[in-house]
């Protein structure tokens, strides 16, 4: 059986004031090709469908026309599970009617996961573990020294064991997995301690474990243990990751194949460094395709006025630009010292609104501002 591991979309994402969508779409276009091309029997998307919990209509009717596509022309039966950036009651919805279809979406589950075997060339089992908090798993499982991700997984993990066959078995899981290389897309989301983090022998006994959370492609552990890493490069940190999704293939019950895909994006996002000067004449060398590219750019000459302005002359989808200097002299460390000092006193409202800020390029007007401060004063009041 042909199997195709793919997942992070983040369907409705924005780049800098960019939208994605188109560059998201040509992507699927491509994914559908790939699909017919190499007769997949098998679509697993392991969570993150959407960018957000309310996703705006461009990416809703982008994912409705893929499915459409996958489930009514091609009838390739695909299992999807919600990310933490999904909301699971809207992923959920329709599912139970959508399973007449082999179409398997989970976001909510009274067992925390849920179980769907897969007949084609091959007659797989495959268990669906979407995002949750582990207190949800608590309530499920009635054990209260349930309280880290790793708790959970370990307890949902075990009772699959007890219920899984001979067959092959496939897990989809929505989790980040510990000595996973994470990049600034999900970084501010993993960076409360280790809380988060699940352990990669959980998933050891089962043939193929589909991961989805963390950006870039990789193996956790084992080679059948894999992030098939994000649809495109959803940061400045990512700009040097290849973006893939994993293909498998399991025969007589066992892993045979694991090919990592490569697909062409409309747009790359690449870093240019140099003197300003350097960096245009470099670009207006190159032809029109490349510089229609997601630059940005680390400028090592002295401040230029409206150095975006220029580069976008050259580069139409320039993303920013930073000053950068090859050796850090005492007076930056003095200046990051200074930033440091002034960072310790601000308050805790202070530290949120500007963490929002850099999560959503929030904004709040001062009765919410006055709102936010209420509410955390309320909680230091209850840890005294």
């Amino acid at each position: 059986m042909k199997i195709l591991h793919t997942s992070d979309w983040h369907l409705g994402r924005t780049l800098h004031g960019y939208s994605l969508i188109e560059d998201q779409a040509y992507m699927l276009d491509q994914l559908i090709e790939y699909m017919i091309q190499e007769k997949i029997e098998l679509l697993i998307i392991a969570g993150d469908v959407y960018d957000k919990s309310l996703p705006n209509e461009e990416a809703v009717a982008l994912f409705n026309q893929f499915i459409s596509q996958v489930i009514g022309r091609l009838e390739i039966p695909t299992v999807i599970i919600a990310g933490n950036h999904d909301s699971n009651t809207r992923i959920h919805f329709g599912s139970e009617l959508f399973a007449s279809k082999h179409l398997y979406i989970v976001g909510e589950c009274e067992k925390g996961y849920q179980q769907v075997t897969i007949e084609g060339s091959e007659t797989i089992d495959v268990y669906l573990i979407p995002y949750m908090e582990p207190a949800y798993v608590r309530e499920i499982a009635g054990d209260e020294t349930i309280k880290r991700h790793d708790d959970a997984m370990r307890y949902l993990t075990r009772q699959i064991e007890k219920e899984k066959n001979d067959r092959a078995t496939l897990l989809v899981v929505h989790a980040f997995v510990a000595g996973g290389d994470l990049s600034d897309s999900e970084r501010r989301l993993c960076a409360v301690g280790t809380a988060e983090m699940v352990g990669a022998d959980c998933f050891k006994p089962f043939t193929y474990t589909a991961l989805g959370h963390l950006h870039k492609p990789q193996a956790i552990g084992s080679e059948h243990i894999r992030y098939s890493g994000s649809l495109l490069k959803y940061s400045i940190s990512e700009a040097n990751q290849p973006k893939c999704f994993v293909k498998l293939e399991i025969v007589d019950g066992q892993l045979t194949t694991l090919e990592e895909v490569s697909l062409k994006p409309k747009r790359d996002l690449k870093i240019v460094q140099g003197p300003i000067e350097a960096i245009v004449k470099a670009g207006a060398q190159l032809g029109e395709e490349e510089r229609q590219d997601y630059v940005y750019a680390k400028i090592e000459s002295k401040g230029t006025e409206d150095v975006v302005g220029l580069l976008k002359q050259i580069y139409p989808y320039t993303l920013g630009a930073e000053f950068v200097m090859n050796k850090t002299t005492s007076k930056d460390r003095e200046s990051k010292q200074s930033e440091f000092e002034a960072r310790k006193k601000k308050s805790l409202s202070e530290l949120f609104i500007d963490f929002m800020d850099y999560v959503g390029e929030t904004t709040f007007d001062e009765e919410e501002t006055a709102y936010m401060g209420e509410v955390i004063k309320q909680i230091e009041e209850e840890r005294k």
